[in-house]
Formats: structure tokens, sequence, C-alpha cells
């Protein structure tokens, strides 16, 4: 009983209007993507409190209708078919936030935990063994599309008893994902893209989570699966890891496929997570690495088209760096912090130098370095002023930014509103994060 009332209590929390508002004010506003319906974040503003009363009385009655996702196409590589996204409507990301927070707080153990935790343990593990020590790698085909419905629902009711709350989030996994007018229900898997997608698949999991982890030293980051076992015990293991992902309706590839899914000693290393990992060294992976090199060199060649000096070299600096918006580290640096070879940063570090070099780019100013932000990352986070804090720009500060970044006279934005300032500023930094995030993504 005491679950029941938790869930509705949240439930109707996290749907009550004045929350569904700070919801889309927080994390929706400010975006520019539109589902089926076309409809931009700024439309659904103009009636705000009319929009989020009429989410709030549909949900918590049990007569919300999700709108058909958009399909959005995502290539995955030259011989790999697209990863399959959906897009939903301005109204129904609020509803769909607001259903995470609630699904996040009733299953707090269904967070995934950033990928930082599971790399340092795994690095702190594997650091005193030896050859007599294996790694399990196993990768789930098609994670997401897989999902059984019925097993999803299982796992819900375990904690959630209150019926129009399940049956909103059923919904949510039913509605179909079309380039047309496909109305058809979805009978299996969970649409990827939308703030539900993870935390649902976390709670498919936590069964077998809690198995695997009672058995090996696990690790699972979505369908990423590692395990660390005596090297005796592997192919056993691995039969009885694929045998219960095929209880629940998960498929992973075999080991002579030549995928992710293998069994190699520790002194082999693997990669995951954009990490190299072995006993000796914790690296960043080469294709993490290369990303990052096509990512700077892309900046830098801009050059050949934009006069705007300043700006180039503003936006190499932030790709070096990262950043710290909106009380979040982001960046290629932050995520690599915990790379132990300093060799591959300083390659990178030479690599700009000469490339700004040859460009004719030394009268504007030298790039900074992957190395000192590598140190002031671990060793000088909460003093550094090498790493822009975003959140802490006085508005001088923002003034000097924006004219740099829009190619404006100074005096001019100067004259602007301070409301005129801040919008400018946000839009612009939530712009270049983005471009961050992208330099990190995918992971595996």
């Amino acid at each position: 009983m005491g679950v029941q009332v938790t869930a509705l209590g949240i439930f109707t929390t996290e749907f009550a209007p004045q929350r569904l508002a700070e919801i889309f004010n927080e994390r929706i506003l400010h975006s520019h993507t539109v589902g089926k319906d076309g409809a931009h974040p700024s439309v659904f503003a103009q009636t705000l409190d009319e929009g989020v009363q009429r989410i709030s009385d549909r949900a918590l009655a049990g007569s919300y209708n999700f709108t058909t996702f958009k399909q959005k196409l995502v290539l995955k590589g030259p011989d790999k078919p697209p990863r399959q996204i959906s897009v939903a409507t301005v109204r129904d990301r609020v509803a769909l936030r607001a259903l995470t927070n609630v699904l996040m707080s009733v299953f707090p153990d269904s967070r995934i935990p950033p990928a930082h935790y599971i790399i340092d343990e795994v690095a702190d593990l594997i650091a005193p063994l030896g050859d007599d020590y294996s790694f399990i790698q196993i990768d789930i085909k098609n994670f997401y599309p897989s999902v059984r419905h019925d097993e999803l629902l299982c796992r819900l009711r375990t904690r959630i008893r209150h019926k129009p709350l399940l049956n909103l989030i059923m919904q949510a996994v039913s509605t179909p994902t079309s380039a047309s007018k496909e109305t058809r229900p979805n009978t299996i898997g969970i649409p990827q893209g939308l703030s539900i997608s993870n935390v649902l698949s976390s709670i498919y999991m936590i069964k077998f989570d809690e198995f695997a982890r009672s058995r090996f030293a696990y690790f699972r980051y979505v369908d990423d699966i590692l395990i660390i076992c005596p090297t005796t015990h592997a192919k056993r293991n691995f039969r009885l890891i694929k045998g219960r992902l095929a209880k629940i309706g998960l498929e992973c590839h075999r080991l002579e496929d030549k995928t992710k899914t293998k069994i190699v000693p520790l002194s082999q290393g693997v990669d995951y997570l954009g990490f190299h990992l072995a006993p000796e060294v914790t690296s960043v992976r080469e294709s993490s690495y290369r990303r990052i090199i096509d990512k700077v060199m892309t900046v830098m060649t801009g050059v050949k088209y934009n006069a705007n000096h300043a700006k180039i070299l503003t936006r190499l600096n932030l790709k070096i760096t990262g950043c710290i918006f909106d009380g979040r580290r982001m960046g290629w640096m932050f995520f690599f912090s915990m790379t132990d070879d300093l060799k591959q940063l300083q390659r990178l570090d030479s690599f700009i130098a000469k490339t700004w070099r040859r460009l004719g780019m030394g009268q504007f100013g030298s790039p900074k370095r992957f190395v000192k932000a590598y140190h002031e990352i671990n060793f000088n986070l909460t003093s550094t002023r090498y790493i822009p804090r975003f959140d802490e720009y006085s508005t001088d500060q923002k003034i000097d930014l924006i004219a740099t970044m829009k190619v404006i006279d100074r005096a001019v934005v100067a004259n602007w509103a301070i409301e005129r300032i801040n919008r400018n500023f946000f839009q612009l930094i939530r712009k270049e994060v983005a471009e961050l995030e992208k330099d990190i993504t995918p992971l595996s």
C-alpha cells in the first residue's frame, strides 16, 4: 500500500499544472525540436497556462493521448541500418518529462550511473589483475526495439498500482513512430530518443542486473555489458548471461560474429564507453580520439570561409576545454579527464598548434591546450579560470561573447536591454553546448 501511495503522490505532484510549467520553462522552451504537429515551443508558450492545465487534467484522469511520434533516422555507419529516433510534440515532451521524473523517483535504482563512475570502478578492479582474468564484453542486439511490453508492465507493477499512471506509461511505449500517418499501436520495443526511454530500459533490466551483480563483477551501460571474471569460467559465464537475456526477449551477438561481443584476456584490453581499458593504462579509444581531431579540424578550417578569427578561436578553445553551464560539466575533456595517457593529449596539442600556425592564425592568439585543461579539471577545478563557467558570467562578459560570436559592435550589444542580452547569450551557449555533447556521442 505504501508503494501505491508513494507512486500516486509523486504522480500527482509532477503533473500539477505549476510543476508542468516549470518543466516546460526549464527543459523545453529554449529547444527548437518540433514533433509531428510542427508546433515550436514558442507557440506552446503563448498559451502555457491553458496547455499545462489540459495535460494535468487528462493525465490524472487517465484520458491523456500521445500524438504519433515523428520519425527521425540517424545513420550509424555505412554497413548498418539507421537508428530510428522518436520525436514527440512539445505537449507530449512536457508529459513525458514529468513521467520520467515520476519513474526516477519510484525506481531510484533505475538511474544509469555516469559513465565516469563505471570507468573508474573497472579501472580500479583490473589494475592488479593478470591474464588469469578475462573481459566478457556483450553487445545486445536491437536493445530498445526488443523490449517486451508484458515484461515491462510486470516490472512496473512491482511498485506502481495506480491504473491511470500505468496506462499513461504503457501508452507512451505503445504510441507509433512514423513518417506517415501510422496509427497502429507499437506492440514491442521502447521508442528511442524520448526522455522516458532510458529509465524504462533500466527498469526493464533491474532483475537481470541484480542476478548478474550477485555472481560477477558486472557493469552495464544501456546495451553494453562488461564482465570481469576468471578466464577459466569465462565461456560458461557467457552462456549463462546469454540464456538469461533470452528469457526476457533479448539477444546478444555471437562470439564468432566479430562484433563487440567477445572474450579477451585483460592484457589485450577492451574499448568501453569511449575508453580503451587495460590493467596498465586507461586511454581514450582510438575512434574517440580521431573524432575529436575531426571536430577541431572542422573549426580551424573555418578560417577559409569566415573572416571572424576571434569567433573561430573562441569556438576552438571551447572544444578544447569544455565548459560549465547550467551546473553541468560539458565537453570532450571533461568526459575523458580519466585518461592516464597524457601522451595522447600532448599529440593533440602539438597537432592543433602546428595546424593553427600553418593556417596563418598565429597573429590572432594561441589556442588553449588539452594538457592544461586536463590538469585544471583534475587538480584545480574549483578555482580555475581556464575553463569558462558560463553560469557565473557577468553582463560585461556576456556582451563580449555576443559581440564576438555574432560579429556585432560591442557598443551596440551594450545598449540592448538586459533581457535581450541574457536571451541571446543563453541561445548562443545552448547551441555551442549542444555541439560539445555531440563530440562525445555515441559513446559505445
